[in-house]
């Protein structure tokens, strides 16, 4: 089985549930984790002093918790379909024949040497259809006010778009208040994450107020898996519902009766509402909706409470929501995304450095970007912040780069001579004259070469040989290694004035080669 890393959104909404009150196997069934996994992180955050009711955990209290995501060897396992198919008969006959309880098949499983989770034996024979196809329905309890509420989608039809030119689906994202069935609807062209929240918080304003716990559908962009047992949370929308303080519960696949108030909402907006209307725009229809969910939906007798909703909800709900703030939330990106050998990733058309100490070429990372930075994270650490970028735009820290690599990243003339500078005065002096002319840029492999030579000859004997060469005025590179091979910087220089040389043996001066001059003179 392969590893499955916990996230950090994840385990921060398991320590947020944990202290909310909720069970081990409550935990497990929100999250999708194991009861194991749950139950691992809970006693590591007991062991780091927090308690249920308490306040939330700060960064230094939740990163020992991140950190229990090591992945290890784990034993091998026999997937239960292969070790039950064998069975299958016997089942059913233990099942439809004899009419026993799914326990007591476990029971005689196990005493034929054939150990299978409870869990794993239902999902067995729900596969198979075998279990107990029951139609009864029974009305659920009503919840306090202001605890629940219930999110579903539907399709209302088509309407003109005036910014496409052209006639586009338009769906209703409806929210129904589960106490006083009071509702607001969002009309909106997709149901992508942005398009959601959006929907969302404008719900919020709406209502003035959120609930505790919020049933949603599952869409893709809020639930990674319909799973009808382990249902999960995308991170877009897990890190929303932490943000908003909400407890989101997808309802199960296929399963209408696991939010009834909003199911038969949905079919009500589009016969009140959406039918006959006539409309401009999606601007238009929005508006239109809220206006809608006040004077038509908000002041009708409702069928099951016999009761005003929006009556309802200004007297006995409103006050028990909790407080919505207003501050627009703004929704962010999470990628999975891998270093590549230049020591940066790819984001969104633009470039963005890692560290080279914690995220080294190779390195798969999460990124979490939104519209003014870009945050990486190795394994739940947050490892580099970087400020956001335009498309085809770069971000580079030259920090991040290995100290060996920095000079070669950095193809700067000034950063070049501040480099050479550190290595001794006559190093610095050299470098101004080699990057002092008009076209610094074609001498930058030179200085790169003389940085290698103060690394393989130390920084004196480099700093000694420019000073030979600057007395000789000798501004090349070459020459400078061969003077450091040869080791003849520690050479006394010669004099280079021709007046300070002893007279030669057959010196002679100039006016005897003056050989024209003489024959005008009539010497010659």
């Amino acid at each position: 089985m392969a590893y499955e890393e916990v996230s950090r959104v994840e385990v921060t909404e398991i320590v947020r549930r944990w202290q909310a009150g909720e069970s081990t196997r409550g935990l497990a069934r929100a999250t999708g984790l194991s009861r194991n996994t749950v139950k691992k992180y809970v006693a590591a955050a007991e062991g780091c002093g927090l308690t249920r009711g308490g306040s939330p955990p700060t960064e230094s209290e939740l990163l020992p918790l991140v950190q229990l995501n090591v992945a290890g060897r784990r034993p091998a396992t026999i997937p239960t379909e292969i070790l039950l198919s064998p069975w299958a008969e016997q089942i059913r006959v233990w099942l439809k024949d004899e009419r026993l309880r799914l326990t007591r098949i476990q029971e005689l499983l196990r005493g034929r040497q054939l150990n299978v989770a409870y869990t794993s034996l239902r999902r067995f024979i729900a596969k198979r259809g075998w279990g107990k196809n029951s139609h009864v329905t029974v009305r659920l309890a009503d919840t306090p006010p202001g605890e629940v509420a219930e999110m579903d989608f539907g399709r209302l039809g088509m309407v003109w778009d005036p910014d496409s030119g052209r006639r586009r689906l338009v769906w209703a994202l409806v929210v129904v208040l589960a106490y006083s069935r009071h509702c607001f609807v969002w009309p909106l062209f997709r149901q992508q994450l942005a398009d959601v929240i959006e929907g969302l918080e404008a719900g919020w304003a709406f209502f003035g107020g959120m609930p505790r716990y919020l049933v949603i559908d599952n869409f893709p962009a809020a639930v990674a898996g319909a799973d009808p047992l382990s249902p999960r949370l995308t991170r877009g929308f897990l890190e929303y519902a932490q943000r908003r303080g909400l407890f989101a519960d997808p309802a199960r696949p296929r399963h209408p009766k696991d939010k009834p108030k909003v199911e038969s909402g949905v079919n009500f907006v589009k016969q009140r509402f959406f039918k006959g209307g006539d409309f401009h725009g999606l601007a238009d229809l929005r508006v239109q909706a809220k206006r809608w969910c006040l004077e038509t939906a908000g002041q009708r007798v409702h069928g099951t409470t016999q009761r005003l909703p929006l009556v309802v909800f200004q007297e006995e709900e409103q006050a028990k929501l909790l407080p919505w703030d207003g501050e627009p939330y703004e929704v962010p990106d999470w990628k999975r995304v891998t270093v590549h050998p230049d020591h940066h990733i790819a984001y969104r058309y633009a470039l963005y450095s890692a560290p080279s100490t914690t995220c080294p070429p190779g390195t798969e990372i999460e990124v979490r970007g939104d519209s003014k930075l870009v945050r990486l994270y190795r394994r739940g650490v947050l490892a580099k912040v970087h400020p956001r970028q335009p498309r085809g735009g770069r971000s580079t820290d030259p920090a991040d780069y290995p100290v060996e690599l920095t000079a070669y990243s950095l193809r700067s003339p000034n950063y070049m001579r501040r480099q050479l500078a550190e290595l001794g005065e006559d190093v610095g002096a050299f470098a101004e004259r080699l990057l002092g002319g008009p076209t610094p840029w074609s001498r930058l492999r030179q200085a790169q070469k003389m940085l290698r030579l103060g690394e393989r000859y130390t920084s004196a004997r480099l700093n000694a040989a420019c000073r030979r060469a600057l007395a000789v005025d000798l501004i090349d590179v070459r020459r400078l290694e061969r003077i450091l091979i040869e080791a003849l910087e520690e050479e006394a220089v010669l004099a280079t004035s021709m007046a300070s040389m002893p007279p030669g043996r057959f010196a002679r001066s100039g006016a005897v080669f003056a050989v024209a001059a003489r024959r005008k003179e009539g010497v010659i």
